[in-house]
């Protein structure tokens, strides 16, 4: 095993958009439900930082459904955001994106309509790594403006988390993971995952100046939040 179990300026990041396809329930309608919110909240012409722009399916996914919206996408991995430039181009929505190599708290710009980060947070430790993501994300947000958060998550001392990692674990194989590959994912997870419970992302999202928090979505062990920067702006 390396050191980096989920090293995704390698061969884990290259293929991360046909894993997360198979192990992520909802993954695909995640974004659109995340749009709908969205498209609920915002006005015309908003500007909309993604954090974690993976290989680009949610950038596609706003901009092709609202060719006005402005985004800008970051994602720490040189790769990823390769291949998000590539399929934002092979879509055709490249008017008005912004792709940046980095992190949230590298953008000098500030003053969002909105944003959104999905399946980031679990991959750093709850040392000060998870509150820094949020409190750079909701600094970037002007006051009153919409985030959502997709997470895994689970507390690993309660009842249920055996049961329900069991079934993800079942999940992944009744998608078409072979055995050989469900345990190299299993070995992963168990290097590399830092679980929470939801009671703690609530604790980090108020912690972090984020409020009136709704849970929109719930699968085995993936959860969606939305919720908003205080309109104090603190």
């Amino acid at each position: 095993m390396s050191q980096e179990p989920f090293d995704f300026d390698g061969a884990y990041g290259g293929g991360y958009e046909r894993l997360a396809r198979t192990v992520i329930p909802g993954y695909l309608t995640s974004f659109h439900q995340a749009l709908a919110l969205l498209q609920g909240r915002l006005g015309p012409n908003p500007r909309v930082l993604v954090v974690g722009a993976g290989t680009g399916i949610e950038i596609v996914t706003f901009k092709t459904a609202e060719p006005g919206w402005r985004l800008t996408g970051v994602d720490p991995s040189a790769q990823m955001i390769e291949i998000a430039r590539h399929r934002v181009r092979e879509a055709g929505v490249n008017d008005g994106v912004h792709l940046v190599h980095g992190r949230a708290d590298d953008l000098d710009e500030g003053g969002f309509d909105a944003a959104t980060c999905f399946n980031v947070m679990h991959f750093l430790p709850d040392d000060g790594a998870k509150q820094a993501l949020l409190r750079s994300i909701a600094e970037r947000l002007a006051p009153g403006a919409p985030f959502v958060l997709f997470e895994l998550h689970g507390d690993r001392g309660a009842s249920h988390f055996g049961e329900r990692f069991t079934a993800w674990s079942r999940y992944w194989e009744i998608q078409g993971m072979g055995e050989a590959e469900r345990t190299e994912f299993r070995a992963k997870i168990d290097e590399g995952i830092h679980w929470i419970s939801e009671a703690r992302i609530l604790e980090l999202l108020a912690a972090a100046g984020l409020e009136d928090v709704q849970r929109y979505f719930r699968s085995l062990l993936y959860g969606g939040w939305i919720s908003r920067r205080s309109s104090s702006g603190k």
